[in-house]
């Protein structure tokens, strides 16, 4: 299996059941999937306070559909399970985009994993003086790129303000 497949000896969570359902029935050859979560976590709690959202966390589904791809503390850009998380709250939207564009848009969400966590610019999302380093991402970053390599922008987000974005206003 090469790290982007799904493992077959994997075993759902039964209290994921949409993400079971959503693993059967989505074909992503065309659709760019993104999900917006709010966790119960103290971090998570103090990120959607701070920046007025609902939302603490969005991620894209990975082109086998069987994992996640986003930017995590810790972690940096990685790929988790579908049922990594039990999440408060859960919104997905599936993009209809071109072969080409889906093509092009995972190929470079797939080359950021490994990418490290911004941390300095999530602590400035708390004081509301956001910072900006090219090597290193929050979330939501990676998903306004993300959607911007399928040739998609953000009806929120001026070019070149895209290190600025919250899950929020994604």
């Amino acid at each position: 299996l090469s790290r982007l497949d799904c493992d077959p000896g994997a075993r759902p969570n039964p209290a994921h059941a949409a993400d079971t359902l959503m693993a059967a029935t989505v074909k992503p050859q065309a659709m760019l999937t993104i999900r917006f979560i709010g966790e119960g976590d103290l971090v998570s709690r103090l990120i959607e306070w701070a920046t007025g959202s609902l939302w603490c966390h969005t991620e894209g589904l990975s082109r086998g559909g069987c994992s996640w791809i986003g930017a995590h503390a810790g972690s940096g850009v990685a790929l988790r399970p579908l049922y990594w998380v039990t999440p408060r709250r859960e919104r997905r939207y599936a993009i209809p985009v071109s072969q080409a564009a889906y093509d092009n848009a995972m190929t470079w969400l797939e080359s950021q994993i490994g990418v490290k966590y911004d941390y300095l610019d999530c602590i400035g999302l708390a004081i509301r003086k956001r910072t900006w380093n090219p090597r290193r991402l929050i979330c939501s970053e990676l998903m306004v790129e993300f959607m911007q390599a399928a040739g998609l922008a953000s009806l929120n987000v001026l070019p070149g303000f895209d290190a600025l974005i919250t899950p929020e206003v994604l």
